[in-house]
C-alpha cells in the first residue's frame, strides 16, 4: 500500500562567500531524507539558483531568477558572512530582494514560509572584507529586529551543520506525515544480526545519547582543568608581585630574575591553554554531531518529551558554565595585558598567553552559540509536539 509522503520545499539564498555552507546544505539534506523519508513520510527539497533557474533575459539577472523560483516554497533559509551581495533594482542586493518576497509572503498570511536566517561570525583576512559590503550587511541585520525577526549566528562549519541538523528536525517535525506502525515494520529486515555491536550506520537513540554524555564530560573537565590553571597561574602572578625586588626595577639583576619567573608561569599557562583547545574542539564537534542526530530521532518518541525537557536542562546548564567561564578567562587575558613591558622573555610570554586565551575563548564561543541554536530547536519541536497533542485531543 503505497503511503503518504510530503516534499517540503526550502529555498536557499545567500552571497557567494558562503559556498561550502551551501554544499554542507547539500550533503546534509540527502543524508536526513534518507532516514525522513520512511521514518516521517517527509524529505525537504532545496530550491536554489544553481540548480532551479535556467538562463533567460529580464531587467536585471535576480528578475529572472525571480520569475523561475517557486512562490509557494515553505521555507525560507538566508546565509550570510561578510557580503550582503550584488545590489538589484529593486533591493539592496539579490538575496535582501529573496528575503524582502519571502516576509512578504509570511506577513500576509502570517505563518508561511518559514523564515530562518542564519549569520557566520568567522574571522576574515582584512585584504578580503569589503567595508561597503560590510556595512550594508550590518544594516540588514539590524533591521531584522525592527520586523520581529530573530536569526542565528554560527562560528565554523562543525557549528553550522549541527545547527542546521536540529532547526531543520524541528522543521520536520512540525510538518511531519508519519507512516502507521505496520508500514514501518514491514521496512524491517526479516534478520538483523549484531544489534550488540552496532555501527555508525546501525547507531540510534541511546548510542548518540552516550556518545553526547561521554563528550560533555570531556568539555566539562577540560573547562575544570583551564579554569583551574587559570586559578593556578593568577595566584603565582600575585605571588610575584609580592616577591618584586626590594629595589625596585632599578636592581636589574633582581628584576631579571623575578621577570624570568613570571614568564616561566605564563609559558606553563599558556601550554596548558594550547593542548587544551583541540580537545575541547573534538569533544565539541562530537557532542554536537551526537546531539543534533539525538534531536532527530526523537522526533520518533513524541509521547514522552521528558528526556528531550532533560537535554534541554542540561544545555542550559552547560551554556551557564561556559559563559561562567568565559568571564574568568576574559579577567585573566586582561590582567596579562596589563603587565609591563619589562623584558623579552616575559613580553613573549605574554604574547603566548594572550594567542592562546583568544583561541580558547573563540571555542568557547562556538560551543555555546551552537547549544543556544540547539536549544531553539527543542523549542520548536516541544512546541510542535503540544500542537499536535491538542490536534489529536481536539
Amino acid at each position: 500500500m503505497p503511503r503518504s509522503s510530503l516534499v517540503l520545499q526550502v529555498f536557499v539564498a545567500s552571497p557567494a562567500d558562503v559556498a561550502e555552507e551551501r554544499a554542507i546544505l547539500d550533503s546534509l539534506v540527502a543524508e536526513l531524507n534518507r532516514t525522513w523519508s520512511s521514518n516521517l513520510g517527509l524529505t525537504f527539497e532545496l530550491i536554489k539558483w544553481e540548480t532551479h533557474v535556467r538562463p533567460g533575459f529580464d531587467v536585471d539577472a535576480q528578475a529572472v531568477v525571480n520569475d523561475q523560483i517557486p512562490d509557494d516554497y515553505d521555507v525560507f533559509l538566508g546565509i550570510f558572512w561578510s557580503r550582503l551581495g550584488t545590489p538589484t533594482h529593486r533591493a539592496a542586493s539579490g538575496s535582501v530582494e529573496e528575503f524582502e518576497r519571502a516576509y512578504a509572503r509570511f506577513k500576509a498570511n502570517g505563518s508561511t514560509p518559514e523564515i530562518m536566517i542564519y549569520f557566520k561570525d568567522a574571522p576574515l583576512a582584512p585584504s578580503k572584507i569589503d567595508a561597503v559590503q560590510f556595512g550594508a550587511l550590518q544594516s540588514f541585520r539590524s533591521s531584522l529586529s525592527n520586523k520581529g525577526g530573530l536569526f542565528s549566528i554560527f562560528e565554523d562549519q562543525s557549528g553550522f551543520e549541527a545547527s542546521m541538523r536540529a532547526h531543520l528536525s524541528a522543521i520536520a517535525q512540525k510538518f511531519s506525515v508519519r507512516p502507521t506502525r505496520s508500514a514501518v515494520a514491514a521496512d524491517i529486515p526479516p534478520c538483523v544480526t549484531n544489534l550488540s555491536e552496532p555501527s555508525s550506520e546501525d547507531d540510534g537513540l541511546f548510542e548518540y545519547l552516550d556518545v553526547y554524555a561521554a563528550r560533555t564530560q570531556d568539555i566539562t573537565a577540560a573547562m575544570q582543568l583551564i579554569n583551574d590553571a587559570t586559578v593556578r597561574v593568577g595566584e603565582q602572578l600575585t605571588q610575584r608581585t609580592t616577591e618584586r625586588p626590594a629595589g625596585g626595577y632599578q636592581d636589574t639583576h633582581s628584576a631579571k630574575r623575578h621577570a624570568l619567573r613570571a614568564a616561566e608561569d605564563m609559558v606553563r599557562y599558556a601550554e596548558t591553554l594550547r593542548t587544551q583547545i583541540p580537545v575541547l574542539a573534538s569533544a565539541r564537534q562530537d557532542a554536537l554531531g551526537a546531539l543534533s542526530n539525538a534531536v532527530v530521532l526523537m522526533t520518533d518518541f513524541t509521547e514522552d518529551v521528558s528526556q528531550l525537557e532533560s537535554l534541554r536542562t542540561s544545555l542550559r546548564a552547560t551554556i551557564e558554565s561556559v559563559s561562567t567561564a568565559r568571564t574568568g578567562l576574559i579577567g585573566m587575558r586582561d590582567a596579562t595585558t596589563a603587565i609591563p613591558r619589562i623584558s623579552k622573555y616575559l613580553n613573549r610570554a605574554k604574547r603566548a598567553v594572550a594567542t592562546n586565551l583568544d583561541s580558547f575563548l573563540a571555542e568557547i564561543d562556538s560551543t555555546e552559540s551552537t547549544f543556544v541554536n540547539i536549544i531553539d530547536a527543542m523549542n520548536r519541536l516541544l512546541e510542535a509536539n503540544e500542537q499536535r497533542t491538542k490536534r489529536n485531543e481536539a
